[in-house]
């Protein structure tokens, strides 16, 4: 099946904070100023050239004109990158540095970078910080890195 446009996914951490948007960073939260942050729609497509049994997805923001990246140097280093997830989609290179492998995990599901294998999407356990990579696995505990997403696709 081909795509005509991403799909429509909510996400928010095993602690219920939502990813949003703020200085074209994603940030995880629940308030802001008082009022509930309802939260960033993420586009989603699959990495075509990739293992579809692996769940190689994609994942923007801003109707898809930016898409997470993990970078290219030695080190991953997640940013948004002004690079439109359809181009990514039609593409035939394999896009690995864009690439996160969906994990089910019953409710919840993780993210792992496709191109830093044991490098996971994760928040703070405090609010309004950057979505960010933690290796896993990380040292458990009150302040260990949350890994677990509720992934909902838009209604």
């Amino acid at each position: 099946m081909v795509l005509s446009g991403a799909l429509c996914f909510r996400m928010k951490d095993a602690a219920l904070k939502v990813l949003y948007l703020r200085d074209n960073q994603l940030l995880a939260g629940g308030l802001h100023e008082g009022v509930a942050i309802k939260g960033e729609e993420i586009s989603v497509v699959p990495n075509r050239s990739l293992d579809a049994r692996l769940s190689p997805v994609m994942l923007g923001v801003q109707g898809g004109s930016q898409c997470l990246s993990c970078g290219q140097g030695q080190e991953p280093a997640l940013s948004l990158e002004p690079v439109n997830i359809m181009d990514l989609y039609r593409s035939a290179e394999e896009s690995k540095g864009f690439t996160f492998y969906r994990r089910s995990t019953g409710l919840t599901s993780s993210f792992e970078s496709a191109a830093f294998p044991g490098w996971f999407l994760s928040t703070e356990p405090t609010a309004d910080q950057p979505l960010r990579l933690a290796r896993l696995p990380a040292p458990a505990g009150w302040d260990a890195p949350i890994t677990d997403f509720y992934f909902q696709q838009c209604d």
